[in-house]
This record gives structure tokens, sequence and C-alpha cells, in this order.
């Protein structure tokens, strides 16, 4: 009897738990991103208030939040994508601009134009899948930026790149850049 009636609590516990967790949630609130990423588990989301500047970023305009060391990972591209999302949130365009490969030539002044503003945007990332090709890991995952200023929504995908241990490579090359998406304005 005495374990059932623990058991009882154990559960009643979880699920107060998971009640109060679920109204935090960062899950997208717009039915465009609520679509999109309906049975992605594991997105990538930003549904934090954004808008150029946010408390987070420091006087020397560096965001304190960003996970700095996502820029040298080599086996988890969602990190690179949970910082990328983090810098755009805060307008941390310096930093966000890092997360792109050198070869795709974003500028912090490109991130700016696509997305600064009054009401910057929010980001939802799915889950995504990896490929390899010819020495080089592709991880390609659906993309859906929400303004908040009355733009419309924009769907596509963010594919990012490495190199895939490749004798000679550099570290920039091994480590995880976004290499193109689809929902920028080039």
């Amino acid at each position: 009897m005495r374990i059932k009636a623990g058991l009882a609590i154990a559960i009643s516990g979880a699920a107060l738990m998971l009640a109060a967790c679920d109204k935090g949630s960062n899950a997208p609130t717009s039915a465009a991103s609520m679509d999109a990423m309906a049975g992605a588990a594991g997105a990538v989301v930003d549904d934090a208030p954004s808008g150029g500047a946010s408390s987070a970023v420091g006087e020397s305009g560096v965001a304190s939040t960003l996970d700095m060391a996502a820029l040298n990972e080599r086996r988890d591209p969602e990190r690179l994508l949970r910082y990328y999302v983090s810098a755009i949130r805060v307008g941390d365009w310096v930093n966000g601009a890092r997360a792109w490969s050198l070869d795709a030539e974003m500028t912090p002044a490109k991130l700016e134009a696509e997305f600064g503003g009054k009401a910057g945007p929010k980001l939802a990332v799915g889950k995504g899948d990896m490929e390899g090709a010819a020495g080089s890991l592709y991880y390609e995952a659906p993309l859906v930026v929400d303004f908040g200023d009355g733009r419309p929504s924009k769907r596509g995908t963010i594919v990012l790149r490495r190199v895939n241990d490749v004798p000679g490579a550099s570290g920039e090359q091994l480590n995880w850049r976004i290499e193109r998406t689809s929902t920028l304005t080039q």
C-alpha cells in the first residue's frame, strides 16, 4: 500500500511540474511557426521579446547570453543554430555574422538590414537532417522567420556545413558554419 501511495504522489508531482513547464514554454506562438514546426522534436526556437537590443547585451555590444563556444562546435550543428538564433534575437549582428562560413560573405550590415527594425524577428528552426558528401557534412533544417512589424513571415531552410575530418583541414573548416538559407534576401 505504501508503494502505491508513493507512486501516486510521484506521478502527481510530475504532472504538476509538467503543467508548470508548459506555462513558460518556448513553443512558437504564430500559426505559421506552429504549422512549420509541427512534429519537429528538438526544435531550436526563439520566442523571447526582441527588437534589436535587450538587457542581455552589455556595454560592449556583445550578448552575455551567447554560447561563444558554439563557434568551435564540431559535433552538434544545433548548438551553432541556437547561438545564431540568440544573436539575432538580441540584435548582435557582429556575432550573428560569425556563425556564417567565410564563403557566404555574410556581414553584420547584411544581417541588420534583414532583421533590424523596431520589432525584430522570431526564428524557429526545426529538427534537421545530416548528410555526408565528398568530405563534408551538411545539416539542413526547416526555418520560419516571423516578423513583429507586419512584414510577412518567411519559410525555408537553413544549411550548415563542416569538413568531415579531412587531413589538412583548418580549424575553421572543421567547425559547423551556416552556408546558406533560403529565407534571406540577398
